[in-house]
């Protein structure tokens, strides 16, 4: 960022025992241009653009070689390399590591401008915390970060290193928001070296604690609630069928015709509580078959004309000749008498004129 300065990471390696940062020179120059030194610790050999504007910041006795440039340029940008020389022994030009500048105006960058981040709304009462963040390419001028709410004891300020050449600077302020705080905004201003403030902001939202239980807090329990009950229910459910498919499964079918015989059993026991044995149950058809089987004569009746033999129980018979009832008139005297006084000569008689 121009009128900023930037810090070059560096360092490198030779053969050999390490020698002392006296004993060695360390030369930064443009890769387009190597006559055009940005730093030589005879500023007299480096470029009027880069004078008194370069230092090293890296110690070459720990083979450091980290560069820092202040007041950034618009012009400042390019590819630079790191050369190191050696009096009496070696030099070196690490062409193929070098670095690319590129500069941009504070307005023109987004990350210039400060990073508000927050998780929640405040609550009334409630401790709550904002982090305002910012990168940077100047540790050795750390920007500084102000802010509009808070006294000092309630701020934490920490620097980290980001990535190669790439620092973060936050601050994070914490405070327990009032009621009277609600709707007032909270800003956060950065200062880079050699730039005008630029601050971003936030307006808060505080939240009182009857809100909270009534519309957040309570709504929660009773959703958790509900879930536990019907998750304990879904439970004791599947148990008690599980339980009882696996004690039919584990029967198998013998298993539950065994089961069917017993209840069978209990509805119609063998015996009467004095001992003495039930009789058998038999069904309709067997009842039918039962009175064929006891009947030993033959039913069979062959049907022929009067006077003709006929055959019962596998005997012949002959049958007289039935008087017609208009041949052979009943007298008065016997008409008043009933059925129960006819006379039949014979049983079997009967029976035909019966069957008849």
């Amino acid at each position: 960022m121009t009128d900023s300065c930037v810090v070059i990471p560096c360092t490198f390696t030779y053969p050999g025992n390490p020698k002392s940062a006296t004993q060695q020179r360390a030369i930064w120059f443009e890769k387009d241009d190597p006559k055009k030194f940005i730093y030589d610790e005879d500023q007299s050999k480096v470029d009027n653009s880069f004078k008194k504007r370069t230092k090293l910041v890296g110690n070459l006795g720990e083979l450091n070689c980290s560069l820092e440039i202040d007041h950034i340029k618009d012009h400042d940008n390019g590819e630079f390399c790191f050369r190191i020389e050696i009096p009496k022994l070696n030099q070196y030009s690490f062409k193929e590591s070098c670095v690319v500048i590129k500069t941009f105006a504070p307005s023109s960058d987004k990350q210039s401008a400060p990073t508000l981040s927050h998780p929640h709304d405040p609550v009334e009462g409630s401790a709550y915390t904002i982090i305002c963040s910012v990168y940077h390419t100047c540790p050795s001028h750390v920007p500084t970060l102000t802010w509009s709410h808070g006294t000092r004891g309630q701020i934490i300020t920490m620097h980290k290193d980001s990535d190669h050449g790439r620092w973060e600077t936050q601050s994070i302020l914490t405070f327990i928001p009032k009621q009277e705080d609600d709707h007032q905004e909270v800003s956060c201003t950065v200062t880079h070296r050699g730039n005008k403030p630029l601050k971003s902001a936030i307006k808060l939202n505080v939240k009182s604690k009857f809100s909270v239980l009534f519309y957040i807090i309570i709504p929660l329990v009773v959703a958790a609630g509900t879930a536990i009950v019907f998750g304990v229910l879904i439970m004791f459910m599947r148990k008690k069928y599980k339980n009882r498919i696996t004690a039919l499964q584990s029967g198998g079918e013998n298993g539950l015709w065994s089961r069917l015989s017993r209840m069978s059993r209990r509805r119609h026991p063998g015996n009467y509580q004095d001992g003495t044995s039930r009789p058998e149950r038999r069904s309709i058809w067997s009842r039918f078959s039962w009175r064929s089987n006891g009947n030993n004569s033959n039913m069979d009746v062959g049907y022929r004309a009067n006077n003709e033999v006929i055959s019962t129980g596998g005997q012949k018979a002959s049958k007289p000749r039935c008087p017609s009832p208009k041949s052979n008139p009943k007298s008065s005297a016997n008409s008043g008498k009933g059925r129960n006084n006819d006379n039949y000569n014979d049983f079997a008689d009967a029976n035909i004129y019966g069957n008849l």
